[in-house]
């Protein structure tokens, strides 16, 4: 693929997300309100949350999809970016959010759920300003290319609910019309993720920025 055909269908993405931009915009939203719904109800002292969180931090330093990045993956930066990224795609953005999106709403209450248990475990782990820099980074890239996976999903499960919504006569038709908009929409989904997962693991690489829960990594 030559930078024309390159241009032409980061082109192509971009005019499909401003098809759906009131559906983009909410869930940038959802996201960013429950990240700090989250965080408030740590800082609060809710016991639910701060339980939970005690909880999760207690569980992930064993978590088998960390394994990897402690073990063989550790000294190589290139494979813990390959291993993240692909992490990410597959099972952070396509089976969780995309997927999901045959039922339309459920992208939707997986975004809130994530963003809010984000919220939740990473209150008060960040002690310096770069730290906070790390994790803001990481959220803005990382949720970013799930708040379009997710949008893919819902537009499918709108369509398959009402084919007008693609402005087609038959749910078939406007399936289809909505796969086509969901392998646009991931141009963006994978851009987003890569560049996330360098940000990530090249802070935790080389400069040993971890938040104060566990060690090494901490995928969103």
């Amino acid at each position: 693929m030559n930078m024309a055909k390159i241009k032409e269908l980061y082109r192509q993405a971009w005019q499909k997300t401003k098809e759906l931009k009131s559906l983009i915009i909410f869930l940038i939203i959802t996201n960013i309100v429950f990240l700090f719904f989250g965080q408030w109800m740590v800082a609060n002292g809710v016991p639910g949350a701060v339980e939970l969180k005690a909880e999760v931090l207690k569980e992930l330093p064993d978590m088998g999809y960390l394994k990897p990045l402690t073990g063989p993956l550790a000294p190589y930066l290139s494979l813990k970016i390959t291993y993240t990224f692909f992490f990410n795609l597959i099972f952070g953005a396509f089976l969780s959010t995309t997927v999901p999106g045959i039922i339309f709403f459920l992208p939707y209450l997986i975004a809130v759920f994530r963003a809010w248990v984000v919220g939740v475990i990473f209150y008060g782990t960040m002690p310096t300003n770069m730290h906070a820099v790390v994790f803001y980074g990481t959220f803005i890239l990382e949720f970013g290319g799930y708040v379009f996976s997710s949008a893919a999903g819902i537009n499918i499960g709108l369509s398959l609910l009402n084919p007008l919504w693609k402005g087609k006569k038959t749910r078939l038709e406007a399936l289809k019309a909505a796969i086509e908009d969901a392998k646009l929409l991931f141009v963006l989904v994978a851009t987003l993720l890569l560049l996330g997962a360098i940000w990530e693991m090249g802070w935790l690489h080389y400069f040993g920025v971890y938040p104060d829960i566990a060690r090494p990594k901490i995928s969103l």
